[in-house]
């Protein structure tokens, strides 16, 4: 819906009398009395955009915009998207010539301090940083995934092995049906018929994060919840006694609702993609080492709205909703390395576990928001993650086969994933000949945080003839502005 400022002629001519040729006051004169690094942020951007537009474009060019203009001309450089750019910057800097009692304010939207501020800050697309989320977070999915079979390769599908009381000697729970690779003729026969080994695993994620606009941090983010189902399937093959080779294939749908209570914000996010993980498992008595590389594609489909008042009876409301969509690419590797002890039906093992990521999200642009459409810039985000864990179960062997209840605590440090900064300028403005170099909203996200806790805690079934399954729920804590939590269950078989 394109908005309109003047529906009469009239009320154009009013406006246009109004008008003084020079402005001696702007947003950035508003600063200090703006509340949070976001709307700064956009005063100066908006700002800077009006200034380019009102300028003369050297010596024998006069201004693209004409201050004065009260509707689009229809020709030249101030038509189409770039008079909708103009208009909605110029009601904001009158708006504050007005607070200000300074400068032209024909055009004022008649907004308080407070109101103002709100106004900036849906002019800003601060929602952005929340693509980075849906990619790292279905990356942290799918590593997890990968974990829980590496883990039951060592504790399930291989066998499960404990420490028989009276005799101090290890044992093989043989009444599962599953024979350990090694350890005499019959175990490697039974270990050759049952090289082959797949998997399918679901989980469903979800959380929240904060509002973080009104602190003095770096990085300003909105709140929002979120709440994501992955779906992993896996086929792996067993060489020997003591290596294992593997592919894993996932897909993921994610959604991300800004919460409007909470934050000047309105819109949604929408990811789905696959991902593709190629792994391999050494081990060696109670140690192992293993490893995986990969890559995942999402989609993302973006709803931002942009919706805020106008108190002046001249001036139209703003109610604009941009849509866009855009690609991400990732791509992944991790390594851990591990020693387990066993004491009758107890394990611990301790272990050390590094995860690697290196996001790209494709730069785009918005379309359907009459003049507050954005074009974005590429976005990178790389991170490695170092882990200390410890895993303790204890296995149970009732009638129909074993049931292996486990906890898991895990202390992690992040290491390169800092503070980005997000590049956005109207399209209005990046699409006019001679434009490109107006200023960018320079959108920074929150700095994440360095040092952060895992807990899990589940059970594994294990059946005759080697069906398993497990059920886990996962809680992340120690993150300062978000709340995360998962759960995952799936199914795991030998052939």
């Amino acid at each position: 819906m394109e908005r309109r400022f003047a529906l009469m002629p009239p009320a154009a001519v009013l406006i246009a009398a109004a008008l003084p040729t020079v402005a001696s006051a702007d947003l950035v004169d508003l600063i200090p009395q703006l509340q949070s690094p976001i709307e700064i942020s956009a005063a100066r951007a908006n700002q800077s955009v009006y200034d380019l537009l009102t300028t003369p474009q050297g010596t024998a060019q006069g201004p693209t915009c004409d201050p004065l203009l009260t509707a689009d001309p229809g020709e030249g450089a101030c038509t189409g998207n770039v008079f909708r750019v103009f208009n909605q910057v110029r009601e904001l800097v009158h708006n504050a010539n007005e607070l200000l009692g300074e400068g032209p304010t024909a055009f004022s939207l008649g907004l308080d301090r407070q109101r103002l501020g709100f106004a900036l800050r849906w002019t800003a697309a601060e929602e952005l940083a929340a693509q980075g989320s849906a990619a790292t977070r279905f990356s942290g999915s799918q590593l997890n995934s990968l974990s829980a079979r590496l883990s039951a390769l060592r504790f399930g599908a291989r066998g499960f092995r404990v420490v028989n009381a009276e005799s101090g000697t290890d044992e093989w729970l043989a009444a599962t049906g599953i024979v350990p690779l090694g350890g005499g003729a019959s175990a490697d026969e039974e270990g050759i018929a049952k090289r082959w080994g797949g998997f399918v695993d679901g989980s469903f994620g979800y959380g929240r994060q904060d509002d973080t606009t009104q602190l003095t941090m770096p990085g300003s983010e909105n709140a929002f919840d979120y709440d994501g189902l992955d779906v992993t399937a896996g086929l792996d093959y067993r060489f020997g006694n003591n290596t294992v080779l593997g592919v894993i294939l996932g897909h993921t749908e994610r959604r991300i609702d800004f919460d409007s209570s909470k934050s000047i914000v309105d819109g949604t996010i929408d990811a789905d993609g696959q991902s593709l993980m190629l792994y391999a498992l050494w081990e060696r008595e109670e140690t192992f080492i293993s490893g995986s590389i990969g890559v995942q594609s999402l989609g993302h489909d973006l709803v931002r709205r942009i919706a805020y008042p106008s108190l002046n009876p001249l001036i139209a409301p703003v109610d604009e909703t941009a849509l866009s969509s855009t690609d991400s690419q990732t791509w992944l590797a991790s390594f851990a390395i591990g020693h387990d002890w066993r004491r009758g039906g107890f394990t611990v093992e301790p272990y050390l576990r590094g995860e690697f990521q290196s996001i790209k999200i494709d730069g785009f642009s918005e379309r359907n928001a009459a003049g507050f459409d954005f074009t974005y810039g590429d976005q990178s985000i790389n991170s490695f993650d170092a882990a200390i864990g410890l895993k303790v179960q204890h296995v149970f062997t009732p009638s129909f086969g074993i049931v292996i209840p486990f906890l898991r605590a895990e202390m992690h440090r992040d290491f390169g994933n800092d503070e980005r900064t997000i590049d956005a300028v109207y399209s209005g403005i990046a699409e006019a000949t001679g434009l490109e170099s107006a200023q960018n909203f320079n959108l920074s996200t929150n700095d994440p945080d360095d040092q952060f806790y895992v807990g899990a805690a589940g059970f594994s079934l294990v059946f005759k003839h080697g069906l398993q399954g497990f059920l886990q729920y996962q809680q992340t804590f120690q993150l300062e502005h978000i709340d995360d939590q998962a759960i995952a269950g799936g199914v795991r078989f030998e052939f």
